[in-house]
């Protein structure tokens, strides 16, 4: 009984992890997908260089919710303020501080969600307007 017991709970463990790695590739997928549905004139102009190395290491960083943190930010500091709401400049800095705060892929979905709906729909593409839904949607179950 004990060793069906331990079996069991070794199971419930990898089963814990393998979705936790899950998750964060799915966060990571999301992440690429926002930035996808971004017009390169709402970005810097730095962007175009960095973006492919970026996207790489979106893919690479796996389950490091701290590489993620800092490419969810990357992300956000090469959007340019004329391609965000107005209200945006005033509610960036707690973002940032929530960001930071995160340290689990839920929470970073949560901030992930709280950009995007900073992102002017003018700087995105129209076919996003129709992807947005089912994007929340697996951000949230994140």
């Amino acid at each position: 009984m004990k060793k069906a017991f331990f079996v069991f709970a070794i199971f419930i463990s990898m089963m814990c992890i393998m979705q936790s790695r899950a998750d964060a590739g799915q966060f990571g997928e999301l992440l690429i997908e926002l930035e996808t549905s971004v017009f390169y004139s709402a970005q810097s102009a730095e962007w175009r260089s960095r973006r492919d190395a970026w996207i790489a290491d979106v893919r690479a960083a796996g389950d490091n919710v701290a590489a993620l943190k800092r490419l969810l930010v990357e992300f956000e500091t090469h959007l340019k303020y004329s391609a965000q709401t107005p209200a945006w400049r005033n509610r960036r800095a707690r973002w940032l501080q929530n960001v930071n705060r995160a340290n689990t892929i839920h929470g970073l979905a949560q901030q992930l969600i709280v950009c995007e709906t900073a992102i002017s729909y003018s700087a995105q593409a129209a076919a996003w307007r129709s992807r947005r839904p089912g994007w929340l949607s697996r951000a949230r179950a994140l």
